[in-house]
């Protein structure tokens, strides 16, 4: 599931606190380096660290950690996905045996059929 984050306009950048979040959590999930997620999101790559370095503090300090993922969102997305590429393989059959019995030759013997 791709988001889509809306980098804060021109001037000094004040990054929302669910903007930092929603990038720490594509760094995390991405499994690529700080520098090529932050070239994507169009950040330099030391504020990344920051971010990740400010989280690891609060939650040495006992607060509640900030990235948390609804478990319930996710699986009831990955149920929806999951049926969703039941429905479309079950179409895929379809349309292959109906391609395989649509190109049959006639059976010799019989007529032809007249406009």
């Amino acid at each position: 599931m791709k988001t889509q984050m809306q980098k804060p306009v021109a001037g000094k950048a004040r990054y929302s606190v669910e903007y930092k979040r929603e990038a720490l959590e594509h760094w995390k999930s991405s499994g690529r380096s700080a520098a090529k997620v932050a070239a994507e999101l169009g950040i330099r790559a030391p504020l990344l660290y920051r971010w990740a370095k400010e989280f690891r503090l609060a939650v040495q300090q006992g607060r509640q950690p900030e990235l948390k993922i609804d478990l319930t969102v996710m699986q009831e997305e990955i149920r929806r996905l999951t049926e969703e590429n039941a429905k479309l393989l079950e179409q895929r059959e379809i349309l292959k045996k109906s391609l395989g019995i649509l190109s049959e030759a006639p059976p010799r013997g019989m007529p032809k059929s007249k406009p």
